[in-house]
């Protein structure tokens, strides 16, 4: 058998496998779409059954112009990312089990500085870095926004085009920008009731 007899969705396939094979840490149930992008996989750790969707946006970055960074981005288990869903990385970003993202989703622990007088303006400025965690069980909608130095608690759900700039509790839903809290879980009513 030669290579031009092996359908092209094989070899795109195969070709898909080797670029997967850089992560840090990676288990084989995962499943990338074609037109994912990863940048600095060594530095991402990827749990079991993830579906990474198209279009989607991982980086864990290991330096900003002059400034060196360590960055450390673990995903869990059974994380869906439905499409163009962007991370970006310069310290720590922790993601739990079976979280869901929808479409055009954006999470960063990073800002530039903000020096106003900093010759060469805002780009080149050290970054300002403060973790990010997502805890297990949570939901962003579409469009939702998460910054820097922020938990977002268990089994919480964040509500379509949000910008979640601060901690937000554990089985709570929160809206808007800035994200507030407008239902919480009832755990004996079993429904969610307006705070």
């Amino acid at each position: 058998m030669n290579i031009f007899s092996v359908p092209h969705r094989i070899v795109r396939r195969i070709k898909r496998i080797k670029e997967i094979n850089g992560f840090k840490d990676f288990d084989n149930s995962s499943c990338f779409d074609e037109n994912c992008k990863f940048s600095g996989k060594e530095r991402i750790t990827v749990g079991k059954d993830c579906y990474f969707g198209p279009g989607s946006e991982i980086i864990a970055l290991n330096n900003h112009f002059s400034q060196q960074l360590d960055s450390s981005l673990t995903i869990g288990n059974h994380v869906r990312m439905t499409a163009r869903v962007r991370i970006t990385c310069a310290g720590k970003i922790q993601i739990g089990n079976d979280v869901l993202m929808a479409p055009e989703v954006f999470i960063s622990d990073h800002n530039h500085g903000m020096d106003p007088e900093y010759k060469g303006g805002y780009s080149p400025q050290s970054l300002i870095i403060k973790n990010v965690i997502i805890e297990d069980g949570v939901w962003l909608g579409q469009r939702v926004c998460v910054l820097p130095g922020v938990t977002i608690g268990n089994h919480s759900i964040i509500g379509a085009a949000s910008v979640v700039t601060h901690n937000i509790p554990p089985y709570t839903i929160a809206v808007g920008s800035p994200a507030k809290v407008v239902k919480k879980w009832d755990h004996d009513k079993k429904e969610w009731m307006k705070v």
